[in-house]
């Protein structure tokens, strides 16, 4: 079993299986599988007329399949190919850029569940050689490619780990994801690649899925399990790098904003007392702020098939708004911001948004959340429209809330976990100190009100 952290970097290594029989893929998916996210079969295996059976045995290790067939031919051979990929069950499959937008977009047409990558220029390929093939610099018609398959509303492209930052750069190809070939730990030989990187770098570039072969299936002195696992802690380091400074900024904007209020004595809702509050109001003035937060909320879900985005009344509006807004440009596709209205003591979607919720699947969206009540009836209202929750996605979790507690959702995600100690009137220990009671957030005012009401 994998640690957490470890796990986040096995869903970005995909293995080749450059093998020529059943038994040497069975073999070599036995062994990786623990470590290794998806598993690509090429044209090796597909021409044996091996891949069905390969595919169904990954599935079952409960892996993905990259179908590595790079398909080049006309639109509607393309996107027979392309369905023909979709029912054997591919996660990813891919076509040449040479095909031209038109091949692209059938592929788009026809993948089914899959998703369409776009090759690009091989990383075999030299720059010269690039020059004669193409006619243009290797980093210059990937790019090309990039702008075309962006286009076509493909899912990402193939390129060498040299042209991801280039392509990053440029914000009409932030929908797309990129895979990598051409990555070769520091402990392993370049071979024929002609442009690499170490996994830790082509990450920190903006890669999404790395596919590394020979440096794990064929090790130097070292078993292939072992050589995996070095794979995945350089790539792990990396994501707990990006992690921790992302961790940071959002701190920086809760602290900036004055959105945790601390050293206080304050009355909750539930009517508990504490001496800390975590001041949502104070952050919707700042729209940058609300933005980048936002956005690191559609990073959390940008590999989730997302349609809308539902957000409660009254700060769940803005963060449906902006998540919808970033998570489109993440997806290059139009997700749409929906509001939940409160009715009662329940909640309710109407003024013609009803109509984009049924079969469509639903990300919620909330400030802060302390007991999961209001979260839950707005996860109950979509599944009572049919509609289909994919998760539900929080600025702060200040209340342990998990999964459990609202039902019905298979992730919850928020940016910021935070434990606020709470104490009933009679034990509270900033009563017993005589500390004033703040009036200026919670329910400190109506708590005083009531207090003189009742002598």
């Amino acid at each position: 079993m994998l640690t957490k952290r470890l796990e986040r970097a096995k869903s970005k290594i995909i293995l080749p299986l450059d093998v020529d029989s059943l038994d040497k893929a069975f073999d070599l998916i036995d062994k990786l599988h623990p470590y290794v996210g998806m598993f690509k079969i090429g044209f090796e295996l597909i021409t044996a007329g091996l891949a069905p059976k390969i595919i169904s045995y990954i599935k079952e290790k409960g892996s993905y399949v990259f179908y590595d067939g790079k398909f080049n031919d006309i639109p509607n051979t393309v996107g027979n190919a392309a369905k023909a990929a979709s029912k054997l069950g591919a996660k990813i499959f891919n076509i040449h850029a040479s095909a031209g937008k038109e091949a692209m977009k059938a592929a788009v047409e026809n993948k089914g569940e899959a998703e369409v990558f776009v090759v690009t220029v091989l990383t075999s390929i030299s720059n010269d050689d690039s020059q004669i093939i193409f006619g243009n610099s290797s980093e210059g018609k990937v790019l090309q490619f990039a702008l075309h398959a962006s286009l076509a509303n493909c899912d990402g492209i193939i390129c060498s780990p040299q042209e991801i930052s280039s392509l990053r750069a440029l914000s009409q190809l932030s929908g797309l994801k990129i895979m990598t070939p051409g990555i070769r730990p520091e402990f392993s030989q370049v071979n024929d690649q002609k442009r690499v990187m170490t996994p830790a770098e082509a990450i920190k570039a903006g890669a999404d899925y790395l596919v590394i072969g020979r440096p794990i299936t064929q090790p130097d002195g070292m078993t292939q399990e072992e050589a995996a696992l070095k794979v995945l802690e350089e790539v792990s380091s990396v994501l707990d790098e990006e992690s921790n400074g992302r961790q940071l900024e959002i701190e920086k904007i809760f602290s900036d904003t004055n959105a945790i209020i601390d050293k206080s004595h304050v009355v909750y809702t539930s009517g508990k007392h504490g001496q800390a509050y975590v001041n949502k109001d104070a952050i919707y003035p700042h729209v940058n702020q609300i933005s980048k937060l936002c956005l690191f909320m559609a990073e959390n879900f940008k590999d989730y098939d997302v349609d809308a985005i539902v957000g409660p009344v009254v700060g769940g509006v803005a963060l449906a708004q902006w998540t919808a807004f970033h998570l489109s440009l993440l997806q290059g596709k139009e997700i749409l911001a929906l509001t939940a209205d409160k009715d009662g003591d329940g909640f309710v979607i109407k003024r013609g948004q009803e109509q984009f919720i049924k079969g469509k699947k639903i990300l919620v969206v909330e400030d802060v959340l302390t007991t999961g009540g209001s979260v839950k009836k707005v996860v109950d209202v979509v599944n009572n429209m049919d509609g289909y929750v994919v998760g539900v996605s929080a600025l702060c979790n200040r209340g342990g809330i998990t999964v459990e507690d609202i039902g019905n959702v298979p992730v919850l995600m928020a940016l910021m976990n935070i434990t606020l100690d709470a104490f009933d009137e009679k034990d509270c220990i900033y009563c017993k100190k005589n500390l004033p009671i703040n009036t200026s957030v919670g329910k400190g005012a109506e708590y005083l009100k009531n207090r003189v009401n009742n002598l």
